[in-house]
């Protein structure tokens, strides 16, 4: 597994933060991760998402532009994503 698409909307929305992943479930939907920039605090957000890649996911950003806790969590992703 691998990263497909990083996107910021800007905090337009709580998740401001969606990653997708190379792998699909339904066609042209990926699997991804929805997140706040802290998504492993008890008040942040971090779920597992499916979704399609477009603007509409706000702009696409570099993984270093990741705040550092989403980075670690995406990182974690990958390496499960690897098992």
């Amino acid at each position: 597994m691998t990263i497909k698409a990083i996107y910021d909307n800007g905090g337009e929305t709580f998740d401001r933060f969606t990653v997708y992943y190379s792998e699909r479930d339904h066609g042209k939907f990926y699997h991804g991760r929805g997140m706040s920039a802290h998504p492993c605090h008890p008040q942040g957000f971090g779920q597992c998402i499916s979704g399609m890649l477009g603007k509409h996911n706000g702009r696409r950003i570099q993984f270093e532009e990741l705040p550092v806790d989403c980075q670690k969590l995406v990182e974690s992703d990958l390496r499960e994503g690897q098992q």
